[in-house]
């Protein structure tokens, strides 16, 4: 396998650097929140999972806004810039209202000019959203200033199944080149897969369980890159091939990159080295399908920072996982589609590097064993005296166990968490251009973990450790009233209450964390959190102009954080109150918050020049933070304003876009503020076809993208690490793939 994995790095680096027929989908924008699909022949009978629009011809597409939404909820036809995904976010196919939350989307076309090696960094420049960036192999998603347990990040609808939301310096084993897309769900559809996901949900998806009957034989791309501010290069081959109504799909990939660049010299201990496979098959029936897939993932990544890389701090992650999913569509009754989804994964990483005694070794271990089920039922359309009602009920149900060993072990001991839910998504269409979308959950959670008691902060101090179990019930509920005004505009009024249980560490949190420089105290008396919010929100996904604006409003009752309590530790509590300790120290405590923001997105088609459109575009976000009190909620994404100009035809794509952060000047406790950047980007790709009948090659994409190109200081406010780390500095990427 390792011999094949270089054959891989290396075959697709030769493909950027030198090969025949390389290509691009029709040069779509990266703001463009939709690729356009390759047509897939319809075979007799085909089953679909989703309906996908068909995709109009390159020649005609027109780019459409990043943060774009469905079109209105009964639209003429499939056009180009629809979403590939169904109409209402989150939701099955038989629910088709349209969308009540801005979808933030990475289209496979987007991934493929930007491949970062993690899911986050992939939307970090959207509106509304950016990510951690701890490491180039652990950046999680923040969307909205929510992140960790308040953000569920997902494959295929399965959990991640990692301990990323654990520890800022854990990875997420979903790697982009695996992925056709990445979307961000809010609103309604989050209540389909879980009530932590408060922030938001985090979805990568891709074809490692086939949903979708194509035409027969083998189908695939080789995809490659490489860039000069790490000396990184990555490749991914991806494979489908049907024969009857089996479909069995292939994909490995891999990546390798050293210490990236910075303005004025080199980030020490970020390098990194990612690889993976899977295996997946499909059976096709006259109903309906079944597939299952296994994969596997493994990384070894630094983690900068100044002790991080005194000691050659390292994290070594292994996860295979097995997934399964399949749809029965009835003849009759009062269903007409019984949906499953299953999954279940063995992870497991090793946090390395040099103790006090100057020798290297394993220092922290975390494994996590998970299982996941869900199942729902699509209800035949119901005439009521009100409008059409179409929807989904469904119950999901997970069980996770966390072992921790060394200096882990001190942080959080085993852990165990079982939940199981129920939910329903409505959508009621009950006049021409009037529809509500409402849904709700109620969850099962209990938490059993040690639960440790200190008597006071500063020793000494009487030291109690007992097994606790706590149990939760969280209920959720969201609805959405849509309106279609005129000009295709379409205005939508959201409404939230949501509630979370604590999760593990927040529960039971007892040491020293190296990754967040903390001595964390849990506790074990910690009550839900509920968040009740407000959303209105305004879009155009035709003509010239296309734009999205939304303006939000998040009331937290028992907004659980780490609040400094203005002592030091060192790795044992009895430092604790030691000024120079390299910890400071943080207890697990509720308040009341108020978050508040604006986002903005918009492109105008000005001119047409050479056969193809010239398109402006621009985007703002905002958003404040505090608690009730009046101090600042810690490590709020800053005020970023941009804008660009590109010009695309059906092979073409050049783009030029900048993005002011402003200075983020409203830090939390023990914050330091974060000064504001300029981040410069341009890219040039050309797409074509191969049409010479004698090769198995059907179409190419080849170009390059030029990132931070004043080579500025960028500190990300929301990492942890912001005042010792910064982000890579000028970047040249070449980047191909080939079709065949």
């Amino acid at each position: 396998m390792k011999v094949a994995r270089l054959w891989l790095l290396g075959a697709a680096s030769m493909l950027v650097l030198g090969g025949e027929g390389l290509a691009q989908t029709a040069g779509d924008l990266p703001a463009v929140t939709v690729a356009q699909p390759k047509p897939r022949p319809k075979p007799a009978p085909t089953v679909r999972a989703r309906p996908r629009p068909r995709p109009a011809p390159a020649a005609t597409a027109t780019p459409a806004p990043a943060a774009a939404v469905a079109a209105p909820a009964v639209p003429s036809g499939p056009r180009w810039n629809e979403p590939v995904t169904t109409a209402l976010q989150g939701t099955p196919a038989g629910v088709q209202a349209t969308s009540t939350g801005p979808a933030t989307t990475a289209t496979e076309s987007q991934i493929i000019r930007d491949p970062a090696a993690q899911l986050g960094d992939v939307l970090f420049t959207r509106p509304g959203v950016t990510s951690t960036t701890f490491a180039p192999g652990a950046s999680r998603p923040v969307i909205r200033g929510l992140e960790s347990v308040r953000v569920r990040v997902q494959e295929n609808g399965i959990g991640s199944h990692d301990v990323s939301d654990l520890g800022e310096d854990h990875g997420v084993p979903i790697d982009p080149l695996a992925s056709k897309k990445i979307e961000i769900i809010r609103g309604p559809g989050t209540l389909r897969y879980s009530s932590q996901a408060i922030g938001g949900i985090a979805s990568a998806s891709n074809d490692r369980i086939p949903d979708v009957l194509p035409q027969q034989g083998i189908h695939g791309e080789i995809r490659g890159s490489a860039a000069t501010v790490d000396k990184s290069y990555d490749g991914a081959i991806l494979l489908d091939a049907a024969h009857g109504n089996t479909v069995v799909h292939v994909d490995a990939f891999g990546r390798r990159a050293l210490d990236y660049q910075i303005p004025g010299g080199v980030q020490l201990n970020s390098k990194l080295n990612n690889s993976g496979e899977s295996a997946g098959v499909t059976r096709f029936f006259d109903n309906g399908f079944a597939g299952f897939a296994i994969q596997h993932y493994e990384s070894l990544y630094h983690v900068p920072g100044t002790e991080s890389a005194e000691n050659d701090t390292r994290i070594k992650m292994n996860q295979t996982k097995v997934t399964g999913r399949g749809e029965w569509r009835m003849d009759g009754g009062p269903f007409e589609a019984f949906r499953w989804w299953v999954g279940a994964t063995n992870y497991k990483h090793d946090e390395i590097g040099l103790g006090e005694d100057g020798v290297d070794a394993v220092r922290a271990t975390f494994v996590n064993r998970q299982q996941e089920a869900r199942a729902e039922l699509a209800h035949v359309p119901v005439v009521t005296g009100l409008g059409l009602l179409t929807g989904v009920i469904g119950a999901d149900t997970g069980h996770r166990d966390i072992d921790s060993a060394g200096e882990a072990g001190g942080l959080i001991g085993p852990s165990t968490t079982n939940r199981a839910a129920a939910y329903a998504l409505e959508q009621l269409r009950f006049a021409p251009t009037w529809s509500v979308v409402a849904a709700g959950r109620i969850e099962y959670v209990k938490v059993d973990g040690t639960a440790t008691t200190f008597s006071a902060l500063l020793p000494p101090a009487d030291i109690t450790s007992a097994d606790t179990s706590r149990d939760f019930l969280p209920v959720s509920v969201s609805a959405a009233l849509v309106k279609d005004l005129p000009w295709d505009v379409t205005a939508s009024l959201t409404l939230e209450h949501k509630e979370r249980a604590p999760g593990p560490l927040e529960l039971y949190a007892k040491g020293a964390h190296d990754a967040t420089g903390t001595f964390e105290i849990g506790d074990a008396n910690l009550k839900k959190e509920k968040m009740n919010a407000v959303e209105l929100g305004f879009k155009k996904q035709t003509g010239m102009w296309r734009f999205e604006a939304n303006a939000y409003w998040r009331y937290f009752d028992g907004y659980i954080f780490r609040q400094f309590t203005g002592n030091r530790c060192g790795e044992e509590f009895d430092t604790c109150g030691d000024p120079d300790g390299e910890f400071l120290q943080v207890t697990y405590t509720q308040l009341d918050a108020d978050f508040r923001g604006v986002e903005l997105y918009s492109q105008v088609d000005v001119a047409q020049l050479f056969g193809g459109i010239v398109t402006v575009e621009g985007q703002y976000d905002y958003l404040r933070a505090t608690f009730t009190d009046g101090t600042n909620v810690p490590r709020i994404p800053p005020m970023r304003l941009g804008g660009g100009l590109s010009w695309r035809d059906a092979n073409w794509l050049a783009r030029v876009n900048f993005i002011h952060a402003f200075a983020q000047d409203d830090p939390g406790e023990n914050e330091t503020a974060t000064p504001g950047y300029n981040q410069l980007k341009a890219e040039l790709s050309y797409t074509g076809k191969i049409l010479d009948p004698r090769s198995p090659f059907t179409g190419f994409t080849v170009g390059a993208v030029g990132d931070n190109l004043l080579n500025d200081d960028i500190r990300n406010s929301v990492s942890f690490r912001k005042d010792e780390v910064l982000l890579p500095g000028r970047s040249f990427r070449a980047f191909a793939t080939l079709r065949f």
